[in-house]
């Protein structure tokens, strides 16, 4: 199994993490504890057909409900040591199906934009890796809460990702 190093250490995201409750100006509560998971994703290369030529991109499929996004391999330096802190919850077969779908759509999207065409040609098996994410839970009266930072570039994590995240959570409990 493949991991990807986190390059944000803890102390760098409990930083991140005050900062963006003082940045919003409305606090959140108080950090009970920050801890990084390692998430479990599918890499895809693809390659494009445009009227530049061939064009190779990354595309990652999370490995719990499938969402997709574009992966920079840039800054990423792969392991095979690390805890995995999630099971695979969807098949490659699934992934590597919604990675194709979105990336044509995606392609298709961007040619209207640009008023030019492109046709998805390649689709690399796909293969399963293990992305960390820096998680701060906190508390609030008698409330508890969670913020997900990329354990690479310590950015926040999208809306979109929410969910994901708490199926993952779900999902672990259960098998506890």
């Amino acid at each position: 199994m493949k991991f990807v190093q986190p390059v944000i250490s803890e102390g760098e995201a409990k930083e991140i993490f005050s900062e963006q409750r003082t940045l919003l100006r409305r606090k959140k509560g108080k950090i009970v504890r920050v801890e990084l998971i390692n998430f479990p994703c599918y890499i895809f290369e693809v390659t494009a057909k445009t009227n530049k030529g061939l064009k190779k991109n990354y595309v990652s499929v999370d490995g719990i409900e499938g969402s997709f996004s574009f992966f920079n391999l840039e800054n990423v330096t792969f392991s095979e040591a690390g805890n995995t802190s999630f099971d695979f919850e969807i098949t490659n077969k699934e992934a590597r199906k919604t990675a194709e779908d979105e990336y044509r759509g995606e392609i298709l999207r961007l040619g209207l934009m640009a008023k030019t065409s492109a046709e998805l040609k390649e689709i690399s098996e796909g293969e399963k890796i293990y992305y960390p994410y820096w998680v701060c839970y906190y508390k609030k009266r008698d409330k508890y809460n969670f913020q997900v930072i990329d354990g690479v570039n310590g950015r926040m994590g999208s809306v979109k990702m929410n969910p994901v995240f708490l199926k993952a959570f779900h999902q672990k409990r259960e098998s506890a």
